[in-house]
């Protein structure tokens, strides 16, 4: 499961907006609304970091830092206050607060301050990093990550938010012939307009001969486009790009420069045979019940694979014992209105399906029954393995006539 972050904060609007930055940076927000609350975490759960405020509702912060602190291997501290004085300051200091941040917050600034308090530490870890999928999609963006792999050349890494762009890079980083150098990622719209050519040059010096993830390209103004493609000539460091939409806004010299190898990671909705595996990958000893595997494959998945390892946290939390069952799962994955989006993918798949049998002269068009039997035999074969391979109880389940069936499968 992918490391926690502890938020402390009674004010749900922010509570809510900090858990947003977290699952930015591919970690588990965790919110308690007050400091026993947290403390009460704190002796459950392992955190990466703790984001406290200081004014809550039973104690002070302050308090709770300290707390914190008498623990056998305390969690970093970033504390948020909204009355900030000298005092406050100097003492989150002494009990070691690794930042203190005033409030209304800078978002961008917090983000900032946990990825560097955060990130380094993932992205120098030695343990494996796997990717997982078996659809054809999936098998495409592996080969190109194969490849990518054994050559040094620039990788433009394409896909919607949270379907795998940075682990992609972090493997292709891994298993290449500089992978015991660093890997620094940069994102441009952390950083004030004024600061972000330094910011992106610190970067750069920190990479050195390792690698440098441009995280979302597509985000970069003209003008960091110019700086970013002067630099290019001078860069030790291998460049890995990731973008998240059509990168229309990128001058053409600068994507010709980054898209040398691409590599194209799908939604997670047309990825759903995926879903098991996936799933049972986040949730360690749980199990799914049917009832829920079937609720996540009919969810639409905005949030891709990110947002299905953040459902199987909450889904591992709230369990009881070890199997997930559909009222385990975030509200959102079990609602009803979503399993219209699995008809309205096979129907495109269908339309593209047979727009490619049936393109062409009238005279060369396939025979209706033809093409019936093509999609009732595949409709079969996907049903009878649901029942053990055993036509008998497909027959009855499905209120098909039994010597029908077995025709229909002695003709596939």
């Amino acid at each position: 499961m992918n490391a926690a972050i502890l938020i402390i904060e009674d004010e749900y609007a922010l509570a809510a907006a900090l858990s947003t930055v977290v699952r930015r940076l591919d970690a588990t927000p965790v919110v308690a609304a007050s400091g026993q609350g947290g403390i009460d975490k704190l002796g459950t759960q392992d955190f990466a970091l703790v984001l406290l405020d200081v004014g809550l509702p039973d104690m002070s912060g302050l308090k709770v830092l300290e707390k914190i602190q008498s623990l056998p291997m305390p969690p970093p501290v970033v504390i948020i206050t909204a009355h900030g004085t000298l005092d406050t300051a100097l003492e989150a200091r002494r009990l070691g607060a690794r930042e203190y941040f005033l409030k209304p917050l800078d978002l961008a600034a917090v983000q900032r301050t946990i990825r560097e308090v955060f990130t380094p530490a993932k992205i120098e870890s030695t343990a494996e990093t796997t990717m997982i999928g078996f659809c054809e999609a999936m098998q495409q963006a592996f080969a190109a990550i194969a490849q990518a792999s054994g050559c040094d050349t620039p990788v433009l890494l394409q896909g919607p938010p949270g379907s795998g762009k940075s682990l992609a890079a972090q493997v292709i980083h891994r298993h290449s012939a500089r992978a015991k150098e660093p890997l620094v990622v940069f994102r441009a719209d952390e950083w004030p307009a004024d600061a972000v050519e330094d910011a992106l040059d610190d970067a750069i010096a920190k990479a050195g001969s390792g690698a440098l993830v441009l995280d979302e390209i597509g985000t970069f103004s003209k003008p960091l486009q110019a700086v970013l493609m002067h630099r290019l000539g001078d860069l030790k460091a291998r460049i890995f790009s990731t973008a998240s939409r059509e990168l229309t806004e990128v001058r053409e010299d600068l994507f010709y420069a980054l898209a040398v190898l691409q590599v194209t990671l799908p939604p997670l909705a047309e990825r759903t045979g995926d879903i098991p595996a996936l799933a049972s990958s986040f949730l360690g000893d749980h199990v799914l019940s049917a009832e829920a595997l079937a609720a996540l494959k009919a969810h639409a998945w905005s949030g891709n694979v990110r947002e299905l390892k953040t459902a199987m946290a909450h889904a591992a939390a709230v369990c009881g014992g070890s199997t997930i069952l559909p009222h385990h799962l975030p509200a959102g994955i079990v609602n009803a209105d979503d399993a219209n989006h699995l008809e309205d993918t096979m129907k495109r798949s269908l339309a593209a399906w047979l727009d490619q049998k049936t393109t062409g002269e009238d005279e060369s068009m396939p025979a209706y029954d033809d093409l019936l039997e093509t999609v009732e035999s595949a409709m079969l074969e996907t049903l009878l393995k649901r029942f053990d391979g055993k036509p008998t109880r497909l027959a009855a389940a499905m209120k098909m006539n039994r010597a029908t069936l077995r025709r229909k499968l002695r003709e596939e």
